[in-house]
């Protein structure tokens, strides 16, 4: 099982969603990523960037994978609901 951090303005944005059943849903899937590389999910690698994202229904879930040790480290960076903005 792999450590997942969060960052600061993540955890502002996540609290920002008004909706109680999309925090529990968003924060349910981001503890799915425990499981890196072999998590389900819809994830995609960003081009041009060292980042992820994580598609939980209307929103989008920025993280990076830092590989080197044990554990894996997941930082989530952002949670933004995806518009023409998002990435």
């Amino acid at each position: 099982m792999n450590a997942i951090e969060w960052s600061a303005k993540a955890v502002r944005q996540l609290r920002k969603i008004a909706d109680k059943r999309k925090r529990q849903s968003i924060y349910a899937e981001v503890q799915r990523l425990a499981n890196w590389p072999d998590c389900p999910g819809d994830i995609k690698r960003l081009q041009g960037r060292n980042d992820y994202r994580l598609r939980v229904g209307d929103h989008r879930v920025i993280f990076e994978i830092e590989q080197r040790g044990t554990p894996i480290l997941v930082t989530i960076t952002q949670v933004e609901k995806r518009n023409e903005r998002t990435y």
